[in-house]
Formats: structure tokens, sequence, C-alpha cells
């Protein structure tokens, strides 16, 4: 698993094209724009945070700052999956605030041509093609990709009430970032 998405592939990737790094989680694959990414980390102490929407798994303290941290998989309505020593945490930028992601695995960084990605609008039925959180779908060797539109992740009024808690935590101390124990 790659530890620094820059160091990863960049024969695949393109100066002017859309470049992402792609995840899985159960068995479909998701790109998350690379400009966003800014490191990916094993599974980490997560302090939960009370009455919490049930996607964010809580925070962890990242080099001294507060990251929220939201399993993908319920944020997305998969199954849920016990994470391990090797589950990774895909730290992103949004906005001015750095949120992890927990992914199931990290399978590569690649460009994706704008061309070969189809709006959802044209390809669900009516009414169901307004799903902020897709930007579209594309094709790949392996099978269709979903891209991610991080901004989209929460609503305006979520994001805004989160800011908020998040900075009266940054003031606090929390514990150090340390890898979680499997089975623990």
């Amino acid at each position: 698993m790659p530890t620094q998405t820059q160091a990863h592939n960049p024969t695949r990737l393109s100066p002017n094209g859309h470049n992402v790094v792609a995840v899985r989680l159960e068995q479909r694959t998701y790109a998350l724009p690379l400009q966003s990414v800014v490191q990916i980390i094993p599974i980490a102490a997560i302090t939960s945070l009370p009455q919490a929407h049930p996607a964010i798994e809580g925070i962890l303290n990242f080099r001294g700052q507060a990251v929220l941290v939201i399993n993908m998989r319920r944020y997305l309505h998969l199954p849920e999956a016990r994470p391990n020593l090797y589950t990774p945490i895909v730290l992103v930028q949004i906005a001015e605030r750095m949120v992890g992601l927990i992914v199931d695995e990290v399978l590569d960084v690649t460009a994706v041509q704008q061309e070969r990605v189809a709006r959802l609008a044209d390809i669900l039925p009516e009414g169901l093609g307004k799903l902020p959180i897709l930007q579209g779908l594309t094709h790949t060797d392996s099978g269709a990709m979903l891209l991610l539109n991080l901004e989209h992740l929460f609503g305006p009024e979520q994001a805004r009430l989160l800011s908020t808690a998040l900075e009266s935590l940054d003031a606090q101390e929390l514990p150090e970032l340390q890898p979680e124990m499997a089975g623990g």
C-alpha cells in the first residue's frame, strides 16, 4: 500500500487530466481526486464522538490537528466490515479542513480522461441522477469506477457544525496517532 500518493506510479498520471486515487469499498471501486489527498495512513486510535452522524467514526490526532474520520462504508450504506491493522485512512483536504476517510483498500493512482466520464444524470432514471456525492462514472480495464465529489460529503449546515466542533477540539489534548491493534 502506498504511503504517499506522489511517489506511486507517476507514469500513469496526466499533467492536464483528472488524476485520482482509486479505492475499494466492498467490491466497488471509487475514485478520490488526487489534488485533495494529503496522505494515506494505517488505521489509528480514533476517539469516538457521542451523538455524531452514524458515518462519523470519530476523530484522531494527526500532527497535533484534530481530524474528523468518516467510515465510508457507513456513509455509502454498505455492509459493515471490521477494520484491521492494515485498513487505510485516506487523509483528504476538503475546503479548509483535513478529513480522514476509512476505506477497505487503496488500489492505485491513475488518470481519468474527462471525455470517458459519464454523468449520473445521463445514466440513472429521472429524479435519481441528483446524487451530489457522486460526480460521475468511468470504466477502466478492471471495471466501473465511481468518482466521488468530496465537496458534497456533508451538507452546508452539517459542515458548519462539524467545523465549529472540530475547532473546539483542536485546543484539547487528544491521544497521539498510534496504529490500532488488530482485534482490539
